[in-house]
C-alpha cells in the first residue's frame, strides 16, 4: 500500500470542492492510488500523453481530475480540477497542463 499525500496546491483545491466531491475523491484516491498500483494504466488512470511539469499521471473520477506523481512508496497529488467539456478548470480558472 502506498501513502497518498497532497501538495499544498492540491490541499487548497480539495478544500474548495463541495462536500460530496471531497468524499468521493477521498474514497477513490484511497482505492485507486493507495491500494492499487498507481502506475498501472486503466481506462480512468493513465500516464499523461504529453510531458507536464505538474504531474505524470491522471486519475479520472466523474468530472473530477486528479493529477499525481509516484515517488517510491508515495503518491503525491499535485493538482485537482474539474473537466467541463474539453476545458480543465482548476481553482476557477481554465488550466493548461
Amino acid at each position: 500500500m502506498k501513502r497518498v499525500t497532497l501538495s499544498p496546491a492540491a490541499v487548497r483545491q480539495y478544500k474548495r470542492l463541495p462536500a460530496a466531491a471531497r468524499s468521493l475523491l477521498k474514497k477513490e484516491m484511497h482505492e485507486r492510488l493507495a491500494l492499487q498500483d498507481a502506475t498501472e494504466e486503466t481506462r480512468n488512470r493513465f500516464r499523461l500523453r504529453r510531458v507536464s511539469r505538474h504531474a505524470d499521471f491522471e486519475l479520472r473520477v466523474e468530472p473530477w481530475r486528479v493529477f499525481y506523481r509516484v515517488q517510491e512508496e508515495r503518491v503525491v497529488v499535485e493538482l485537482i480540477g474539474r473537466k467541463k467539456g474539453d476545458v480543465l478548470v482548476i481553482e476557477g480558472k481554465e488550466f493548461e497542463l
